[in-house]
């Protein structure tokens, strides 16, 4: 009779602690993973380039706004699932997307195997999310930091009479 006791107590316990350690973990409204320095990462005065151009940017070929290098961080110590997603600056409608094309790589150049297929993605192929297109989605673990590098650039494969300047943000969401 008292092992039976024991046990069902020791049940009860493992169903409490299973319970306690539920409530403890992230939810779809808390943003443990972002930008490191900035909540968002503002992207402006993207211009035409060829692919060629584009794809291989880097800092040392000047100070212009195609290469975003970013970090993000996740502050919560468990695993944390993210997106990275991009939206027009101030609500402005996007420039015609079969002309912003875009990449991504880790901090070491390496392509994200999103984009190894295509490596001149535009913006249409992507998914969307909250009326934003998701760039990337991961996963950090607790504590955890990845490094990335965006190249954005308008196709020159645009017109002068389209609207030829695409500025906008980059923001992360977590859940």
């Amino acid at each position: 009779m008292r092992r039976n006791v024991f046990i069902l107590v020791l049940i009860l316990l493992l169903i409490l602690f299973a319970i306690y350690k539920n409530t403890d973990r992230p939810d779809t409204n808390k943003n443990y993973v972002y930008i490191e320095d900035n909540e968002e990462l503002v992207i402006e005065n993207i211009l035409p380039l060829s692919d060629e151009v584009g794809s291989t940017f880097s800092r040392s070929n000047s100070k212009s706004n195609i290469y975003y290098k970013f970090k993000i961080k996740n502050s919560y110590e468990d695993k944390a699932k993210y997106k990275i997603l991009l939206k027009t600056k101030s609500g402005k409608a996007f420039i015609n997307d079969r002309y912003v094309k875009i990449l991504l790589s880790d901090k070491n150049n390496v392509t994200k195997k999103e984009y190894i297929a295509d490596t001149t993605k535009t913006i249409i192929g992507l998914n969307k999310f909250n009326n934003k297109y998701v760039v990337y989605s991961g996963s950090l673990k607790g504590n955890g930091e990845e490094e990335f590098i965006l190249r954005l650039w308008i196709s020159n494969a645009s017109t002068y009479d389209d609207e030829l300047i695409f500025d906008g943000q980059l923001s992360v969401y977590s859940y």
